[in-house]
């Protein structure tokens, strides 16, 4: 699997777990009926932002990513490549460390906030 196609998935499961799509022009975004059409969001011609999370699946930049563990108060502690050339990530948050790797910066910070999500779901049902 390469990095594109792990991070479709990822996306796919980080939309699953509860991530909500604010759309905004530039974000990349793939089409849910063909997934393998990766675009960058221009125009949302018409559609409600509910519309468009129905119609297109959000891939969130390292940089939106970081957004995410900020709204959450999550801390990025770590995060760096090691010498079998994976990138490593550290989240604090005030009750957890998550850390995990992955081929990317982006994938890695995409798993530790499907865990942190994982997590705070949990936390809602009990």
């Amino acid at each position: 699997m390469d990095v594109s196609t792990g991070y479709l998935q990822l996306s796919t499961e980080l939309d699953k777990a509860g991530l909500i799509w604010h759309p905004e022009i530039g974000d990349e975004v793939a089409y849910r009926v063909k997934l393998e059409e990766i675009s960058i969001f221009v125009d949302p011609q018409g559609l409600t932002p509910k519309e468009l999370r129905v119609h297109f699946l959000w891939l969130p930049s390292v940089e939106q990513l970081v957004y995410q563990f900020e709204a959450r108060q999550a801390m990025i502690y770590h995060a760096g490549l090691n010498q079998s050339f994976t990138y490593e990530t550290v989240i604090k948050t005030a009750d957890r460390v998550i850390e995990t790797a992955g081929k990317s910066l982006r994938l890695a910070f995409g798993q530790a906030l499907f865990e942190l999500l994982a997590q705070q779901q949990k936390e809602f049902v009990h």
